[in-house]
């Protein structure tokens, strides 16, 4: 079950996570990838899902032209409402990296992979990169530094 909670708006996004299913991104040197119920310190590297949710109707506009022009599909992204998103925090580099992964519907139903994030010259989404990048940059959205924030205060709790 998800347990999505705010975690930042701007004028164009609300951001939610789930603070509850923060995984450790690496596996250790048996291939096994601990999660918050494991009870250890929060590792230096995670994974954690984040939800674009779009309150803006001027950037579904833009994302379904973005999509045209890429030759993507676009039906049914006149009533695109949200991406879901993997989120790769490396704490001890002060670096991260978005993957977009798929897009939804106001009625929660899936609509196809996502591109929001694939536009470098014109991106949808400021200051969110796909690469790995420094979370802590004047260019860096600030979903993700309030991200780190919360992570590690959260599971520290």
């Amino acid at each position: 079950m998800w347990n999505w909670k705010e975690i930042y708006e701007d004028d164009a996004f609300v951001y939610y996570c789930d603070l509850e299913k923060v995984i450790d991104s690496e596996g250790d040197e048996d291939d096994i990838y601990s999660s918050v119920e494991c009870y250890r310190p929060m590792p230096e590297k995670v994974a954690v899902w984040l939800s674009f949710v779009c309150k803006n109707k001027e950037y579904i506009k833009k994302y379904k032209e973005q999509r045209k022009a890429m030759g993507l599909t676009t039906n049914g992204y006149t009533h695109y409402q949200y991406t879901l998103c993997l989120v790769e925090i490396d704490a001890k580099n002060n670096r991260y990296r978005v993957i977009p992964a798929i897009d939804y519907d106001e009625k929660g139903h899936e609509l196809g992979t996502s591109s929001i994030l694939t536009d470098e010259h014109h991106p949808l989404v400021e200051g969110i990169k796909t690469d790995w990048s420094p979370i802590h940059s004047r260019k860096t959205n600030k979903v993700i530094p309030d991200l780190l924030k919360r992570l590690y205060i959260y599971t520290h709790q």
